[in-house]
């Protein structure tokens, strides 16, 4: 083919896909949330949203749609049309999802196109306050009486379940899992002492925090963390200690480029915008834009990394 005919059929390919993305969205936008309102997830989408509508020029909606560790919304947005005006807030549980459930009602790595990635919550190590001083005295305890020592989680294979298991496997503490029904009961006994440490968010344990109930060590994660600059990273002190809640938007598979490219261009201008930047900071939530390949990247790794983490704690499917 003539050079300067490709040029131009690759000029025209160029236009046409500009087109398309500026004409996105052609109706409201629909995000389905697949957590009960009031909570992080909740929160941060609607943090998002105003501004989010005003650069889309159409509502975005926020729609909830809580239940089994984010399935039931996952599955609806897998089912919906693939043109972009319905799409999922996803969380950590996608990666990990497909590891402890025998019967997935979708294929969670084709039943969905990445948009973008909105950030994490770095969960928060917390024990009672009159517990270690410091990350360092919490490891050396692990690591020094295995078996001794107990963490909480409210999720059987949520973040802070999967965190505690992975600060037991890299300290070889054996630390023994303890189960509650909400997060609030779990924070409440480390408060009294029942329980050594507690791994969750800034929302479930600040209460405790401030009334000086508790005492944080530190941030699960190996870089320090823009929404918490005051508290060290543990995983300066235990490498590879890395445990946050994520969360990010996902289209149908199918859904056109040229939708996924409007929805990902104007959610990272959104994200940086620093009004919203800092709204969602002070929420302990740190926002992160990412390209869709970066957020796809990156759910891949983090599939790879829980499944390998729950295959050596013999953690089985239900």
């Amino acid at each position: 083919m003539h050079l300067a005919l490709r040029r131009g059929l690759a000029a025209v390919a160029l236009t046409t896909a500009s087109t398309l993305a500026a004409a996105f969205p052609t109706r409201p936008v629909t995000i389905v949330v697949p957590a009960p309102p009031g909570g992080t997830a909740d929160t941060v989408v609607r943090t998002v949203v105003p501004k989010l509508s005003a650069a889309l020029g159409q509502p975005v909606l926020v729609e909830n749609r809580a239940g089994a560790s984010g399935m039931i919304a996952s599955q609806h947005v897998a089912g919906a049309p693939a043109d972009g005006h319905v799409v999922l807030m996803n969380y950590t549980s996608h990666a990990i999802n497909p590891w402890l459930t025998a019967k997935m009602p979708y294929d969670s790595a084709r039943a969905f196109a990445p948009v973008g990635f909105l950030g994490k919550v770095p969960l928060l190590l917390a024990v009672p306050s009159d517990g270690p001083k410091s990350a360092a005295e919490l490891i050396a305890t692990a690591k020094a009486k295995p078996g001794t020592m107990t963490y909480g989680s409210s999720a059987t294979g949520g973040a802070s379940h999967l965190g505690g298991e992975l600060f037991s496997q890299l300290t070889g503490g054996k630390l023994t899992l303890v189960g509650y029904k909400g997060g609030a009961a779990a924070a409440t006994d480390l408060a009294a002492g029942r329980i050594s440490m507690l791994l969750d968010s800034q929302l479930a344990l600040n209460g405790l925090q401030q009334a000086g109930r508790i005492r944080y060590l530190g941030v699960a994660s190996e870089k320090p963390s823009a929404a918490f600059p005051e508290l060290p990273p543990i995983g300066r002190e235990l490498p590879g200690f890395e445990a946050t809640a994520w969360y990010g938007l996902m289209a149908p598979a199918g859904t056109p480029a040229a939708a996924i490219e409007r929805l990902n261009a104007e959610l990272n201008r959104v994200l940086a915008d620093p009004d919203v930047r800092r709204q969602l900071l002070g929420g302990g939530f740190e926002p992160v834009p990412m390209s869709p390949t970066e957020w796809a990247g990156f759910i891949a790794s983090e599939t790879a990394r829980w499944g390998e983490l729950i295959r050596k704690a013999g953690l089985k499917a239900e």
